[in-house]
């Protein structure tokens, strides 16, 4: 049949769908294409329904960053809150529930924003209609990733102004290769509302498992949504529709209840603050400030502060109702965990410091990066005051009401407020506040809070308090001995008192001294443990250097002695091989101790570190009949910031011989993938296998010290005394890549393997 006789066809049977009462509308578009596609003349680019499968995979590469773009969707639909609720979702096949209370969706928004491909929405409209926030998601990548999520997909949206919802369902499974992009459809339902207004997304069928920690990524990589500085309940309650209330995240194991919380703005952040600082200013102009710090065991106590600095009864004069509040922060091991600080530090690096809000709205540069208008970086860099206080300490913000503009008015370039009185009022208050907090931190925390501080005493060692009780037993029995040459018998009740006090001291100080000595007992275990290894290492490729060059000059001479037998010459050959991989392996550790006595620091690009460890364990990884890929680099200069050369020789060693481990323990051929990248201001390094895989529950311990899943050392049953371990190996890697700033965690396995550990290091600049 020629072109013309089909078109003709093609348009009767588009004539009579057309008419009906009930027509197919998905029939009318596959007849419109076909008779498009026929013509001689015109041609069209058309979309195979293939390209949703590849899209979702292409674009959203991890599963983390899928849901993090979802949330960023909710941020830019003017939501308040956004909950995620992970139901069965340990493993593929489970749940995932995204609820906003943003602004919802309407027809015409659902069919031309989320249903249209590369919609313009988000370029015509660069800020979000309610809040005028700055849009984050990127353009038109939401759709994508709930397919990249999951099988299937259910949206409920609703908006204020409309009486019903809508409900559509998308069965990803049905955008199939070989197919036409527009000749699949999905149905509209409308249904009646849930909620005044909103977007509700059923992720079903999810394509991976989701762990706590995986979970918790998440939340990190929304961290530049994160506002710990909301404003107060009481502004919260006055405020306009336009003005925004701040934006909040929470993440739940199968219902959303306060015993299944994973994470929250609480749990992340807030909670790891050393303390709370608030300031106000009475209507009469009376000054004061409060400070409450539950690790310091401080409740909220208020304290006056004036005008002028020496009579903290004086009154202010202009700033009448001003508020502000903190939260401090001090980047200490011993406050708050490595890996979790190096989160909330690059947090503080982008947005921490004061901000000002002026009847509701914030007023700039007050609080941006690099502006110093308290002068905290300022009074730190002089070291007056010891503890640190620089504006990355601090998360918070200061609420002004002038609603007359007489007082607080900003400048003709809308960069600030005028410099007048008000002004430095404001600034005197706020930062006098701050300063005198630190300093009762400080005393609290038993610091030395000023560099001219004479009063200042360091806190007692265990050793001093042994040494006090002991003083005070020699006193009472110095008084004895008084009593008895005077013949006085003395006050038994005042002696049994004084007794019981230095007991009390002997028993707290043996109890931290207790503390002390296992903490310093499992350090020095393990540093005996390690040294021991390494003076053995050491010694034993020492002398194997010796014996190489014979080994060299034997092979060499029985291969021509056997020259003519070949069985005997193959296996001279084979032996000839593993002497070369042996002197390979040796070289390395040899070059890896040798470095130890040279202490500098320098960049290592991970494609060299890569490389290096591949030439050396190829030789092993044959005779093990693992598949070990072509590494992949997803960038160039992948330099990490100075490390010691001879760590990368333990962080790969110790990652391959786990791999080895697990697949032996799987039973399985063994596989195993490297890839490096760049992410934001960090280079990454992922090791992957398909062993027997980590159990969810465990992913956060293994990095503890002593944790192992290896067999018992010294069991000499087949091989398995060389797959125990001590349960050292990723505790030192931690150690190592945390020293470093940087991050280690088991992340989303690879396709087609089990495990997959990342590491993550600041990039050397």
């Amino acid at each position: 049949m020629d072109n013309q006789k089909e078109i003709k066809i093609l348009k009767q049977q588009l004539t009579a769908e057309v008419q009906k009462e009930h027509s197919d509308n998905s029939l009318i578009l596959s007849l419109s294409n076909r008779i498009a596609r026929l013509a001689t003349t015109e041609v069209r680019f058309s979309v195979d329904a293939g390209i949703i499968n590849r899209l979702g995979k292409e674009l959203v590469g991890r599963h983390e960053t899928a849901v993090s773009e979802l949330v960023k969707n909710a941020y830019d639909a003017d939501a308040k809150t956004v909950n995620l609720i992970f139901k069965d979702a340990w493993n593929p096949g489970g749940t995932l529930i995204i609820d906003d209370d943003g602004i919802g969706m309407n027809r015409e928004e659902l069919i031309n924003g989320f249903m249209r491909l590369s919609s313009s929405d988000k370029i015509h409209n660069p800020e979000s209609p309610k809040y005028n926030r700055t849009r984050a998601g990127r353009k038109g990548i939401g759709r994508f990733a709930t397919q990249r999520l999951g099988n299937k997909l259910t949206i409920i949206t609703q908006k204020e102004n409309l009486d019903s919802a809508l409900k559509i369902t998308i069965d990803w499974n049905r955008f199939e290769t070989d197919r036409d992009l527009a000749s699949i459809s999905n149905s509209i339902e409308i249904i009646p509302k849930k909620k005044e207004e909103g977007t509700t997304l059923i992720i079903e069928d999810l394509r991976e498992g989701w762990s706590d920690p995986t979970i918790k990524r998440v939340y990190r990589y929304t961290s530049d949504l994160l506002q710990p500085f909301p404003l107060s309940k009481e502004r919260k309650e006055k405020i306009e529709n336009k003005l925004d209330p701040g934006f909040k995240s929470s993440y739940y194991r199968d219902i959303e209840s306060e015993e299944n919380l994973i994470i929250d703005e609480e749990e992340a952040f807030l909670k790891y603050a050393l303390a709370e600082i608030e300031g106000y200013v009475l209507e009469d102009g009376q000054g004061c400030w409060s400070l409450e710090s539950e690790k310091l065991e401080f409740s909220q106590e208020v304290f006056l502060i004036g005008k002028n600095k020496d009579l903290p009864e004086s009154k202010f004069q202009f700033i009448k109702g001003i508020h502000f509040k903190c939260y401090y922060f001090l980047y200490d091991s011993s406050l708050i965990p490595t890996q979790t600080m190096t989160f909330i530090r690059e947090v503080a690096n982008e947005r921490g410091g004061i901000r000002i809000y002026r009847n509701g709205f914030r007023v700039l540069p007050y609080g941006e990066k690099l502006n110093d208008w308290l002068g905290l970086d300022d009074s730190t860099a002089r070291r007056v005051i010891l503890s640190s206080h620089r504006n990355i300490n601090f998360f918070g913000f200061v609420e002004i009401t002038d609603e007359s503009g007489l007082l607080f008015d900003e400048t003709s370039s809308r960069e600030g407020l005028f410099d007048n009185e008000a002004f430095q009022e404001l600034v005197g208050f706020v930062q006098r506040s701050i300063l005198n907090a630190v300093l009762k931190i400080a005393d609290l925390r038993g610091r030395k809070a000023t560099t001219g501080q004479k009063n200042w005493l360091k806190p007692e060692k265990t050793s001093e308090k042994v040494d006090s009780a002991i003083e005070k037993i020699k006193q009472i029995f110095d008084e004895d001995n008084k009593t008895n040459n005077h013949s006085s018998s003395g006050d038994p009740s005042d002696k049994k008192q004084k007794f019981e006090e230095a007991f009390e001291e002997f028993k707290q100080a043996r109890q931290e001294e207790v503390f002390e000595k296992q903490k310093l007992i499992e350090e020095l275990n393990m540093l005996r443990v390690l040294a021991g290894l390494g003076l053995v290492i050491g010694e034993f490729v020492h002398e194997v250097k010796r014996f190489l060059p014979g080994f060299d000059t034997d092979t060499k001479f029985l291969k021509k002695a056997v020259k003519d037998y070949s069985e005997a010459l193959n296996r001279v050959e084979r032996l000839e091989v593993n002497i070369k991989s042996f002197t390979a392996y040796t070289s390395y550790f040899d070059r890896a101790i040798s470095r130890n006595v040279f202490r500098e620091l320098e960049p290592i690009e991970l494609r060299n570190a890569v490389n290096d460890f591949w030439d050396i364990v190829k030789k092993d990884i044959e005779r093990s009949g693992i598949v070990f890929h072509q590494p992949m680099y997803e960038d160039f200069d992948l330099f990490t910031i100075p490390m010691h050369p001879s760590e990368w020789a333990s962080i790969l060693f110790n990652f391959y011989t786990n791999s080895k481990k697990a697949i032996r323990r799987k039973g399985v051929k063994g596989e195993i993938f490297i890839k490096c990248g760049r992410n934001k201001d960090n280079v990454y390094l992922e090791f992957s296998d398909n062993g027997d895989g980590i159990n969810k529950d465990h992913e956060e311990q293994i990095f503890n010290a002593f944790y192992t899943t290896s067999g018992v050392s010294g069991h000499r049953d087949s091989d398995s005394e060389s797959l125990s371990g001590t349960g050292l190996g990723l505790k030192i890697l931690k150690d190592i890549i945390e020293s470093y700033n940087g991050s280690i965690y088991v992340s989303s396995p690879e396709k087609k393997f089990n495990t997959t550990i990342r590491i993550e290091l600041p990039e050397n600049k």
